[in-house]
C-alpha cells in the first residue's frame, strides 16, 4: 500500500512541475512565442506588444505613413521613411536605399502603418529584396489605429533612445562651417540671437505643426555634411525635440548638437545680437 502510494505521490509530482514548466513566460520576449502570429507569409505582432517594444528603445520602429500622419502621433523612438503613396516608385526607391543603409544591422524591425496591410506589406517586400532576413520583420496588427486605440501614440520627444551630444559655447561660436538653429521663440529671438543663426521655434514641443517646420527647415535649407548646432533656453526640452525631428530629415545625430547650457550660458548672451 505504501509504494502505491509513494507512486502515486510522484506522478503527482511529475504533472504539476510539468504543467508550471509549460505556463513560465520566454525570458527574451514578453508574451513568448504566442506574441508573434503569422499570415500569408507576413509577420504580425499586437499594438500592446509593440507598445512595449517600442518603450525598450532596442530595435527598429519604422513608420512608414505620409508625415502629416506620423507627427500627429507616433511610437516613442519611431524612425520615419514614408512608402504612402503607395503608387509613388520614388518613394520605394528610398525605402530600399534606407534599409540598406540603416536597417541592415540584425536588429528586428517592426513596420507601422495606417492599419497593418497594403503599406507594411509592401515596405516587408521591399525589405526583402533588399537583404533583410524575413524573419526579422515585423507588422505591427491594426497599425496606427490600433496603436490610437492603445493611446499609445504621442508626439511627445524628449525621451528618445537618442545619444545627445553637447557642444561649449566656446566650440559653437568658433566653427565657422556650423548651422547655428535657434529654437526659442519669436519674442526672445529678436530681443537676442547668435548672428547668423536661423530662427525655427520649438517652445511648445509637442506642437506639431512646430516640429513640421523643423522638418521642412532641415530638408529645404540646411546641409546634412555640415554640423548643426542646436540653441535653446537651457539645452534641453526644445533641443532634443529639434534633433529628434532632423533624424527624421535625414540628419546623423552625431552631426546634430545641443549647445550646453543653451541661452543660459553667459558666452553666448554676450555674443548675442539684436533684429
Amino acid at each position: 500500500m505504501k509504494k502505491k502510494l509513494l507512486i502515486l505521490i510522484s506522478a503527482i509530482m511529475m504533472i504539476t512541475l510539468f504543467a508550471v514548466g509549460c505556463d513560465k513566460k520566454d525570458g527574451g520576449s514578453t508574451k513568448g512565442s504566442d506574441a508573434v502570429t503569422s499570415k500569408d507569409g507576413y509577420q504580425y505582432i499586437s499594438a500592446e506588444e509593440a507598445v512595449k517594444i517600442a518603450e525598450k528603445g532596442e530595435d527598429h520602429i519604422l513608420d512608414v505613413r505620409e508625415w502629416d500622419n506620423y507627427v500627429e502621433g507616433r511610437l516613442i523612438n519611431s524612425e520615419w521613411k514614408a512608402i504612402f503613396p503607395l503608387e509613388d516608385t520614388k518613394l520605394e526607391e528610398e525605402m530600399a536605399t534606407y534599409a540598406k543603409e540603416k536597417l541592415s544591422d540584425g536588429k528586428k524591425i517592426y513596420i507601422v502603418c495606417n492599419s497593418g496591410k497594403k503599406g507594411a506589406e509592401k515596405t516587408t517586400d521591399i525589405l526583402k529584396k533588399n537583404g533583410i532576413d524575413s524573419s526579422l520583420i515585423f507588422t505591427v496588427e491594426g497599425g496606427a489605429k490600433a496603436l490610437g486605440e492603445e493611446k499609445a501614440l504621442s508626439t511627445d520627444r524628449v525621451e528618445e533612445n537618442i545619444e545627445w551630444k553637447y557642444v561649449s559655447a566656446e566650440d559653437a561660436l568658433n566653427n565657422k562651417d556650423a548651422q547655428i538653429i535657434d529654437v526659442r521663440d519669436d519674442e526672445n529671438y529678436k530681443k537676442g540671437h547668435l548672428k547668423d543663426s536661423i530662427h525655427s521655434d520649438l517652445t511648445d514641443v509637442e506642437d506639431a505643426k512646430l516640429q513640421t517646420n523643423m522638418y521642412k527647415l532641415g530638408v529645404e535649407k540646411l546641409d546634412k555634411e555640415k554640423p548643426v548646432y542646436i540653441l535653446c533656453y537651457s539645452g534641453n526640452k526644445c533641443a532634443k525635440t529639434g534633433i529628434s525631428v532632423l533624424r527624421d530629415a535625414g540628419f546623423d545625430t552625431n552631426n546634430v548638437l545641443i549647445i550646453e547650457d543653451g541661452a543660459k550660458d553667459k558666452t553666448i548672451q554676450e555674443a548675442f545680437v539684436e533684429e
